[in-house]
């Protein structure tokens, strides 16, 4: 919830109200406790009941694309629950200036049952994992690979912050960069022509030709791919920088679109109304 917020104020630009925040959110009444705001470096409060997203520049460090190391990272699970389902597969490639640094691959036993639904989609069994390493082994490798580098995903909201639950939830220093990178979202803009900006459809558009779809490390052999070409159209046009890619990237909100969005969440909420405490 915390993370939605984040990404709310980032996408803004401007601070909102606790209201306006859990209006557009469709939060229950009482949620969340903004107070946990104020102990995150990623908030600070313009005025009492008012947040806003801190300063990029005060959040990570910027640097010529060329200089930056990205952990270009995907993962496989047991769903798309935070907190409740668990990874089972994942791999990351180290990159500076288009060179691996290094790499990263490692099936994990999640201790829980991977649906049939689950094992179609990404080829992994459960017999696959049976003796795979803990979560609690894998996740402190890999916050060391990754270690002050940023991160880069194709869809990076899930895999990021899906990550750091887990490296929260284990008691882990998260990534010093809060803000990841976003393969399909520079895709959005990069190619508008395209109705397809999965790891499949920009495969196809590119010709990449992908071996065990849907396992981790091809994909991240796939959104390095990806990255790498984007950088460099970018650079083209004049983007440089890590922020000037991040600014690229940023699906901005305006205002009207966030009245709009609330004033949604109202009707719905008149229509499918829930019970508050009156705590």
């Amino acid at each position: 919830m915390i993370d939605s917020i984040f990404q709310l104020l980032f996408r803004y630009d401007q601070p909102l109200s606790e209201t306006q925040i859990g209006k557009f959110l469709g939060l229950k009444h009482g949620e969340p406790d903004f107070a946990l705001l104020a102990k995150d470096r990623r908030f600070v409060q313009a005025e009492p009941q008012f947040w806003a997203a801190t300063p990029l520049p005060k959040l990570m460090k910027d640097s010529a694309l060329s200089e930056v190391e990205f952990v270009i990272t995907d993962i496989e699970t047991t769903g798309s629950i935070k907190g409740v389902d668990r990874i089972i597969d994942l791999a990351a490639i180290r990159v500076k200036g288009g060179k691996v640094l290094g790499e990263f691959d490692q099936l994990v036993n999640p201790q829980k049952h991977i649906s049939r639904h689950i094992a179609e989609l990404t080829g992994i069994s459960n017999k696959d994992v049976e003796g795979a390493p803990l979560i609690e082994e894998v996740m402190p490798k890999f916050v060391e690979f990754a270690k002050d580098a940023v991160f880069v995903a194709h869809n990076a909201p899930f895999d990021f912050y899906f990550v750091n639950a887990e490296i929260n939830r284990l008691g882990l220093t998260p990534s010093s960069a809060p803000v990841p990178v976003c393969t399909f979202a520079i895709a959005k803009k990069l190619l508008p022509q395209l109705h397809a900006c999965g790891v499949t459809g920009l495969s196809r558009h590119f010709n990449l030709t992908m071996d065990d779809r849907h396992r981790a490390m091809p994909d991240v052999v796939a959104t390095k791919f990806f990255l790498n070409r984007f950088i460099e159209d970018l650079q083209a046009q004049g983007v440089v920088s890590l922020f000037g890619l991040i600014q690229f990237q940023k699906d901005r909100l305006t205002r009207d679109q966030i009245q709009k969005r609330i004033k949604r969440q109202e009707l719905k909420g008149k229509r499918h109304p829930r019970s508050r405490s009156s705590a």
